[in-house]
């Protein structure tokens, strides 16, 4: 059982519950009874809705995800300020980098 502000990222939608798949989110409750689908209740802040969600619904957020997500964010922004810039060699040398 995954302690409760856990942050997790929705990696599917199995019950076809309307999830934002990919979306950020925390455990804000659990349910405990064992009869009951949905174990956990997240909080999605890019939404700000709750859902009740089941196990395979949801993975924990790991350091390497969120370092892979800020790489990518500030790959994008300085491709935008080389364009902006008319400096392509910038452009080329990242792609040299992720190819190399």
């Amino acid at each position: 059982m995954l302690p409760l502000m856990t942050r997790v990222v929705i990696q599917s939608d199995i019950l076809n519950l309307g999830l934002p798949i990919g979306k950020e989110a925390y455990i804000i409750a659990y349910n405990r009874q064992v009869d009951v689908a949905y174990r956990y209740l997240i909080r999605v802040p890019a939404i700000q809705k709750d859902f009740w969600v089941i196990e395979d619904d949801i993975r924990p957020l790991t350091e390497a995800d969120t370092v892979e997500d800020y790489s990518r964010e500030a790959e994008n922004v300085i491709i935008d300020v080389a364009l902006q810039t008319r400096q392509f060699d910038i452009i080329k040398q990242l792609k040299w980098k992720k190819n190399g």
